[in-house]
């Protein structure tokens, strides 16, 4: 009984530690949108299905993800100003999410209000919608 007991405090303990400091949906769409923001297209392409990044049967490059990205982008810097994250439902493994990006592009403030579905992968997340490329 003592041994049950300690296993479930310990799960619960898990359990605490990880909504409190681990990689939940919503730190996982800041560091998402940031990572955008900042140019930091590395994390955007780790954090986009495989599925999604294939392109007439082949993965596309890091390299060329960047340069999709950018092209959306219009080769104007993003600085983003506010990041409001909204749950708005969960299906099974897919959550959805309202966000709200406030941010200048090329010296002019903008405001976009996004549908966002991403789902857990492993002790990550991945975003399924949008499709990065096609923001």
């Amino acid at each position: 009984m003592l041994i049950f007991v300690i296993g479930i405090g310990a799960y619960l303990g898990y359990r605490w530690y990880q909504q409190r400091y681990g990689p939940t949906a919503e730190r996982a769409l800041e560091t998402y949108f940031t990572a955008l923001a900042s140019g930091d297209y590395e994390v955007l392409y780790m954090m986009t299905p495989d599925a999604d990044l294939m392109v007439l049967g082949h993965k596309i490059s890091t390299e060329e993800f960047a340069r999709s990205v950018e092209e959306l982008l219009g080769g104007e810097d993003m600085e983003l100003k506010e990041i409001e994250v909204q749950r708005i439902a969960q299906q099974g493994e897919y959550h959805y999410f309202k966000v709200s990006l406030r941010y200048n592009l090329g010296g002019t403030g903008k405001v976009a209000h996004l549908l966002v579905e991403l789902r857990p992968a492993g002790d990550e997340w991945e975003v399924t919608y949008p499709f990065t490329p096609s923001l």
